[in-house]
């Protein structure tokens, strides 16, 4: 349709001032947000949702590519390691909900949970702050810095930031997953790989809902039962609300399909559904263009540079984009850093862009956009944040080395800690 309507001007009132809001409390939000409250800001972390934490608390994700971060990071890590939360490779999101409350909390973060950023505040190319929708109707944050934490880059590209999206040449994604969890098992002889496939393949042997052909995506065991990340669409956009919806349909049908399935196995007979996950699994969308754009040259190279923040080791892992793709393609990379540019998206000031919507080409988005890289650029965030705030200087004025050897200090391997070892 290409109808408008012009939405009356209205005075939209100013509920809150902080030194830094934060949109989005998902995994790089929540970490910018402790880590900048710690430094001694005010801070206000905007999330849509009801509870901290994004990927890391609505589903459950992987540990990789903690071994060579400190910081937030590691002190995440470690949590979940000494209070009985990981059980490798995974842990149980749900124990992580309360955690994270209390590290806000301590931390002195005012979180606004079932709030959405509507749009930004900008002036001459500077950011304001945001105005946000709730419950009480539109309502404007004003902040010296906005960190856009949203994953799909919303803030800075609703400021006029350029962005890119997809595959270069016809911009295919990578699907959408949603993860599931199943009571009953018997917990102590079923293995997904070993022998829970040959038993769907009793009951169906084509097994086609089973992403790609018989690929179970996950397994853990947790006290409630097992949770699943089997269901894969690809050809969604997760940018349009229609496209979105019509995905979280598939995907919940061909868990039903799933379920049905296993029902009708030898261990079937007391399985019972439980909760989805609460988000879809969207592993890519807009892609900021920022100062600095990391490339699947510099994975390949395994490139270092003078701003380099952190060091990633986790390998590129695209998920079927069309029909003809393969399951995953993994491909082994060097270990690369993330650089400082990465996080300023281009032509405008006062804002940074942390999570997988940062400055970087397709591929390489598929190995940074994981848990212990986005902790480690909302930490990095916040160090700017309070550089810039602090020295009354725009965040492209900072001093950019010590932000890089503040990292290093935090336990985070960059060119500058290799080079004091």
């Amino acid at each position: 349709m290409g109808e408008t309507i012009r939405e009356p001007a209205r005075e939209i009132p100013v509920t809150h001032e902080a030194d830094v809001v934060v949109a989005g409390g998902g995994t790089a939000g929540v970490a910018c947000a402790v880590c900048a409250a710690r430094l001694g800001l005010s801070v206000i972390m905007v999330e849509n949702t009801v509870q901290p934490g994004g990927m890391v608390t609505h589903v459950t994700q992987w540990t990789n590519d903690f071994d060579n971060k400190g910081g937030f990071a590691r002190e995440f890590y470690e949590h979940l390691v000494e209070n009985g939360i990981l059980v490798r490779p995974y842990y149980n999101p749900f124990r992580v909900v309360p955690y994270l409350d209390s590290l806000l909390e301590e931390a002195g973060v005012l979180p606004l949970y079932l709030c959405r950023v509507a749009a930004p505040i900008v002036e001459d190319g500077e950011l304001q702050g945001v105005i946000v929708e709730s419950k009480q109707g539109r309502h404007a944050i004003r902040a010296r810095v906005v960190v856009d934490a949203t994953g799909d880059g919303d803030v800075a590209a609703f400021a006029g930031a350029s962005f890119e999206f997809g595959r270069e040449g016809d911009g295919a994604i990578q699907s959408i997953s949603l993860t599931h969890s199943m009571q009953g098992f018997p917990r102590d002889r079923v293995h997904l790989r070993d022998e829970l496939l040959p038993m769907l393949r009793q009951v169906d042997p084509e097994c086609q809902l089973v992403y790609d052909n018989g690929y179970i995506r996950r397994q853990v065991d947790t006290r409630a039962g097992l949770l699943f990340g089997t269901p894969h669409v690809f050809g969604y956009n997760p940018l349009d609300a229609e496209s979105l919806s019509a995905a979280l349909v598939a995907l919940r049908k061909q868990t039903v399909e799933l379920f049905n399935l296993m029902r009708q196995t030898e261990i079937g007979a007391e399985l019972e559904f439980g909760p989805f996950g609460g988000l879809p699994g969207v592993r890519e969308s807009r892609r900021i263009c920022c100062d600095a754009r990391v490339t699947v040259d510099d994975l390949r190279a395994g490139r270092s540079r003078p701003d380099g923040l952190f060091t990633v080791t986790q390998s590129i892992d695209i998920h079927k984009r069309v029909p003809e793709d393969p399951a995953i393609i993994v491909e082994r990379i060097q270990p690369y850093e993330i650089p400082y540019g990465a996080l300023l998206p281009k032509g405008l000031e006062r804002i940074l862009v942390v999570g997988r919507c940062i400055g970087g080409d397709h591929e390489a988005q598929a190995s940074y956009r994981i848990i212990a890289d986005c902790f480690a650029m909302g930490e990095a965030a916040a160090l700017a944040a309070h550089a810039a705030v602090r020295g009354g200087v725009g965040l492209r004025e900072i001093d950019v080395p010590a932000l890089v050897a503040e990292m290093a200090r935090r336990g985070y391997k960059n060119s500058h800690s290799t080079a004091s070892a």
